[in-house]
């Protein structure tokens, strides 16, 4: 099973798990954390790692057919809590983590490995565990754990490797159920100038709130454009956050994104939304041969400048195709 309990008493963690510690090395793509372990670190916006693409010769993400690649600094993990005596499942944390992860799909027999920054050691699915496939996702499952890799498009494929286990917050005794995530992309090759705006639209995938009071599944994102300037060499664009209050969508978040262009089509910026008190980072990349794709992974937390006991966390990303 993935990573290692960690015991809680009050302020003091008895055993780390990496998922959900403040530690420097986590979220170093989208922010550095600090905190005190307890479970929901604090980001605090800086200039930011961005993400590395696959090498050329870009890869092609057939969810058919076999392939294997890696990504630097594009990962995320977020967690729900349920109690063993009985309850809601509840926003547990979330965490932004530097390091490489790979994925290797094959079929000659079928099999699937997946690594992360955090995991000790890979984890392994065969056809035996194989649910269903499409020609954009793929999803394996066993036991209490699973994995899903989805390509909305043709250059940039996201993985979930799903996960549950025994955890006790603070001294409430329960199950985590833990979500791994790392984008895979292929970078841009083209060598013609950006001459014109390109708008790319696509679907936002987050997850957050306030641990142990959000339940689980009642945050979304709507589908939204972001638009490459050329002219300004910019990405704009704006991801709003709703949380499903009572039947209700309710705004809780407005996150304005404003990233310059790097040579190589990565971009990074901070966030603040003064209006929900909320601060963060994010980072992307330009993705595909020709500029075909983009992706953005954001993270954002309660402003602690203005409430030192807000510990709502948001993560997630956006995967859209021009």
């Amino acid at each position: 099973m993935a990573g290692r309990i960690f015991v809680t008493d009050g302020n003091n963690v008895l055993r780390k798990y990496a998922l959900f510690v403040g530690v420097a090395a986590l979220g170093a793509l989208v922010t550095s954390c600090g905190g005190d372990d307890t479970g929901t670190p604090t980001p605090t916006p800086t200039s930011t790692e961005t993400p590395t693409p696959t090498p050329s010769p870009a890869i092609d993400f057939d969810l058919m057919d076999d392939f294997e690649t890696q990504a630097v600094n594009a990962n995320y993990a977020f967690a729900y809590f349920t109690p063993d005596a009985g309850g809601d499942e509840t926003f547990n944390g979330a965490s932004r983590l530097n390091g490489t992860s790979t994925i290797s799909l094959g079929f000659s027999p079928e099999s699937v490995t997946f690594t992360f920054p955090d995991l000790n050691d890979p984890v392994t699915f065969d056809d035996g565990d194989f649910v269903s496939g499409t020609a954009t996702r793929r999803e394996y499952a066993r036991g209490d754990e699973g994995l899903v890799l989805e390509l909305p498009f043709a250059h940039i494929l996201r993985v979930t490797y799903e996960f549950a286990e025994a955890f006790t917050r603070d001294t409430t005794d329960g199950t985590l159920r833990g979500n791994k995530v790392t984008i895979f992309f292929n970078q841009v090759t083209t060598e013609d100038d950006l001459t014109v705006d390109i708008n790319y639209t696509g679907n936002v995938q987050v997850a957050g709130g306030d641990p142990a009071n959000t339940l689980s599944d009642v945050i979304s994102s709507p589908q939204v454009t972001f638009t490459v300037d050329a002219s300004e060499g910019t990405v704009n664009g704006t991801i709003e956050i709703y949380e499903d209050i009572a039947g209700v969508p309710t705004l809780v978040g407005t996150l304005v994104f404003d990233g310059a262009l790097n040579a190589n089509g990565t971009f990074q910026g901070t966030l603040e939304d003064t209006a929900n008190d909320l601060v963060g980072a994010f980072a992307g990349a330009i993705s595909g041969p020709n500029r075909e794709e983009l992706f953005i992974l954001f993270s954002a937390s309660g402003d602690t400048d203005v409430d030192a006991d807000d510990d709502r966390r948001y993560v997630g990303s956006f995967i859209g195709a021009d």
